[in-house]
């Protein structure tokens, strides 16, 4: 609701309360009466903002039985912080600041803000609470929770969270921006609009629909991604992507790769594991480290695939429709409207299969360094 509206809206309800004034039984002597002045105040409270502040802190621990596993969160739209420690029981702390017409109004909404700990079943829950009708103040939770447990995050508000050092992440259509650290356990769950940053050692299962995500030395990933931007940086296991209308760049591999879907594009370099991409409108640069089985099969755009500097490979390649680049003293051969070559490189090793059905493929050789 714009400014304009709610002023006429504040003018409307100050006419509506003076006939009631008029026509109302008496109220309670302890009742608050009618107040012209007090109903521009709000009115100037929701125009200009608030005319007193009071900062507020309210914490609450829970015990956990055995059979919990994960604490939920909910939604996250304020800053999160959740840190795992040696502790046996769950600290939720809230830091808020208050904003009101007045001193009155101020007490009551720090009387109805609170925070609760719940649990049932495997599942732990906290909530900020607050009065009917309050606007959202600014505030921050701090949490700190036994390392053995998981933890559970919505985020269609938006907002921040910075998770550490537990077993685990579960997220929930997340939303806003996310770092983690040191998790035990897998980061499950669904992002849109995110932009996360996963640390050291993060297995990741996710499914991931615009935002940014950029995962250093990931142990594993699995990324179902949608109109993403994805950066991984030295994984340490497997990676497997499949992604529509993403930019993905992939530097250094610790385990097979395999990318599937349609659109984007995608860099790959220093690639040392067997490495799988069948796609369609989707451009490719991959540059092979070392010798190692590949398969490229794309359609309708252009792949780029740089050889190892040292050892040989056995080079399959083949473009339909499209035009085929070979390194200086190879020679293809053309049958109808398909460009190929097939035969050892460097004495040959593990197969290097490209194929291309419209487009450019282009194949690059690099001088091995002097020495090796």
């Amino acid at each position: 609701m714009g400014k304009r509206e709610l002023l006429l809206l504040v003018v409307f309800v100050v006419l509506g309360v003076g006939v009631y004034q008029v026509s109302a039984p008496a109220a309670p002597a302890d009742a608050p009466g009618f107040s012209l002045t007090r109903i521009v105040q709000m009115a100037r409270s929701h125009l200009g903002g608030p005319s007193v502040r009071r900062s507020v802190t309210r914490t609450a621990t829970l015990a956990p039985t055995a059979e919990v596993t994960t604490l939920d969160l909910g939604e996250v739209r304020s800053v999160v912080t959740v840190e795992g420690s040696h502790r046996q029981d769950i600290l939720v702390r809230v830091e808020a600041t208050l904003g009101g017409i007045d001193e009155a109004d101020l007490a009551r909404q720090e009387k109805a803000f609170l925070v609760q700990l719940t649990s049932a079943g495997a599942i732990a829950t906290a909530r900020v609470v607050m009065s009917e009708g309050q606007r959202r103040p600014p505030y921050e939770v701090h949490v700190a929770l036994p390392r053995g447990l998981k933890v559970q995050l919505a985020g269609r508000g938006g907002g921040s969270a910075e998770v550490r050092d537990v077993a685990g992440l579960h997220l929930d259509e997340y939303r806003g921006e996310l770092t983690t650290e040191a998790l035990t356990g897998p980061i499950t769950g669904e992002m849109r609009d995110a932009r996360a940053e996963f640390g050291s050692g993060a297995t990741l299962d996710l499914r991931t629909e615009r935002g940014r995500l950029r995962a250093d030395a990931p142990a594993s990933v699995k990324l179902d991604a949608a109109n993403a931007t994805i950066e991984l940086i030295d994984p340490t296991g497997a990676i497997t992507l499949k992604e529509e209308q993403c930019r993905i760049d992939v530097r250094g591999t610790g385990g097979p790769v395999k990318v599937t879907g349609e659109g984007g594009t995608i860099a790959l370099r220093q690639v040392a594991h067997p490495l799988t991409i069948e796609a369609e409108r989707l451009t490719v640069a991959a540059e092979l480290q070392s010798p190692v089985p590949t398969t490229i099969v794309i359609e309708n755009d252009d792949v780029e695939v740089t050889l190892p500097r040292t050892g040989g490979v056995q080079l399959d390649a083949s473009v339909t429709h499209g035009e085929l680049r070979l390194p200086e003293g190879l020679a293809g051969t053309t049958t109808g409207p398909t460009q190929s070559f097939a035969g050892p490189i460097a004495g040959g090793g593990p197969l290097v299969k490209v194929a291309l059905d419209r487009g450019t493929m282009r194949i690059r050789a690099r001088a091995p360094q002097p020495g090796t």
